[in-house]
């Protein structure tokens, strides 16, 4: 059975318009949740609407026992990525910090042999030249 998970941007993008990335929901395979993309959601709610909302839908995510969450060996790949992000793509910690985020939704990922699917290429496209997953990227 596919497994997918879903990247904090599209999330966003159906909160407010839930008609989007249909393609994604409603075809074969079982939606997952990062519990990084819950933190991301949650730290962006900055409304009671908007706060219920993320907690109904990780809530749901909870229930049928759909989150993702990175263990040890997740975070050893994502330092080993974030060294290579920076020394082969120049990235910059310091001034992107969502690319730890980044690494270690692609390891959790990868270690429940899901597909993610996000709209960042940027990010993505250079964490999958230094490290072997799954992706799809959508765009709107």
């Amino acid at each position: 059975m596919l497994k997918k998970v879903i990247d904090t941007n599209i999330f966003i993008d159906r909160f407010l318009n839930p008609s989007l990335y249909k393609d994604i929901f409603l075809s074969d395979g079982l939606i997952y949740m990062s519990s990084v993309v819950v933190m991301e959601l949650k730290a962006g709610a900055h409304t009671k609407e908007s706060l219920k909302a993320v907690n109904n839908l990780s809530s749901y995510f909870k229930r049928v026992d759909r989150i993702v969450t990175p263990v040890t060996k997740d975070y050893e790949h994502a330092g080993e990525m974030i060294a290579k992000l920076q020394t082969a793509k120049g990235y910059n910690i310091k001034k992107s910090a969502s690319i730890t985020n980044d690494c270690l939704i692609a390891a959790s990922t990868r270690s429940i042999g899901a597909v993610l699917y996000t709209q960042n290429k940027k990010d993505f496209q250079a964490i999958g030249d230094v490290f072997n997953f799954k992706v799809g990227f959508v765009s709107r």
